[in-house]
């Protein structure tokens, strides 16, 4: 069964052999099997852009399509918002600003 190991390591082991360390000094020090610090090292590069390949944060659609519907949802709240101002009259959407004739 796959260990899960939580994201801080996972990012500092990355930015060590992106920095150049080699992958079975990190094994040795933590304990991590040679065959998880690759397939963490391919992905940093991909997500690094210094390899072609899926970024690690595109690659689930269903994740991209709810940022997409919160980014959606908060921009309605905003035109709700806006929309109920004009509503109470507070704000006159067709207000001069030029000054007033006499």
């Amino acid at each position: 069964m796959p260990r899960h190991y939580p994201a801080d390591v996972r990012r500092q082991a990355c930015e060590r052999m992106l920095a150049g360390e080699t992958v079975k000094d990190l094994v040795e020090e933590l304990g991590i099997r040679l065959e998880t610090l690759y397939r963490w090292r391919r992905q940093a590069l991909i997500d690094a852009g210094q390899r072609p390949g899926v970024k690690s944060y595109d690659a689930d659609p269903l994740l991209s399509a709810r940022r997409r519907i919160k980014e959606l949802e908060a921009e309605l709240e905003m035109v709700k918002g806006a929309s109920a101002l004009f509503e109470e009259g507070e704000v006159d959407p067709k207000g001069s600003s030029r000054l007033s004739e006499g």
